[in-house]
């Protein structure tokens, strides 16, 4: 197996053919190229150094559980949404024992504002009207606001992270969000779906 140029660090599809092979070493590849990236969907969502570090053990054995059969096409996100997803679960586990942290929450409380309310859909097909004009909206956007959408509602990074990974002023970042509020909200009352 040929390493990459840069450091010796695996192509995605190096690393998922050390899963597909059995390769233990593949969780040590994947742990070197994306041990950062993963730690830091877990904490923003997380807030515990501790349990984010646990939630990033479990979405290696996720994935040397899920690969194969499955084959990502885009690795980094397949890991992102397992990482998500384990830190999500353990929230909700511990909301059973404790109150959710405010920060998790935020995000989803700022969505609410946009979306429509989930109890009041007629189920699936107004479920599938909302998913599409979500996608057709992120597909008309601009690359910076669909950055700005994936990392505020699908990641949990705050305001600030994303200001930073930008390089512009937390206001700027605000503003953008409320556009694309104001601009998805237009979009389902377009469609007749009250928000």
């Amino acid at each position: 197996m040929k390493k990459s140029k840069h450091g010796g660090v695996l192509s995605d599809e190096q690393i998922i053919d050390l899963y597909f092979a059995r390769e233990e070493r593949a969780i040590a590849e994947t742990d070197k190229k994306y041990c950062e990236y993963l730690h830091t969907v877990a904490y923003n969502i997380l807030a515990n150094e501790q349990d984010a570090e646990e939630c990033l053990q479990d979405t290696y054995l996720r994935t040397w559980d899920a690969i194969p059969p499955e084959r990502p096409s885009i690795f980094h996100a397949f890991l992102a949404k397992i990482t998500r997803n384990l830190s999500l679960n353990r929230i909700e586990k511990a909301n059973r024992k404790r109150r959710v942290p405010t920060e998790v929450c935020s995000p989803m409380d700022e969505v609410q504002d946009f979306l429509p309310d989930p109890h009041d859909l007629a189920k699936d097909l107004q479920a599938a009207t909302v998913r599409r004009i979500i996608a057709e909206y992120l597909d008309g956007t601009t690359e910076r606001r669909l950055y700005i959408f994936i990392s505020r509602f699908f990641y949990s990074y705050t305001v600030s992270q994303i200001a930073t990974r930008l390089g512009c002023s937390t206001s700027t970042v605000n503003k953008e969000l409320a556009e694309i509020k104001r601009e998805l909200r237009a979009c389902f009352e377009k469609e007749g779906i009250d928000v």
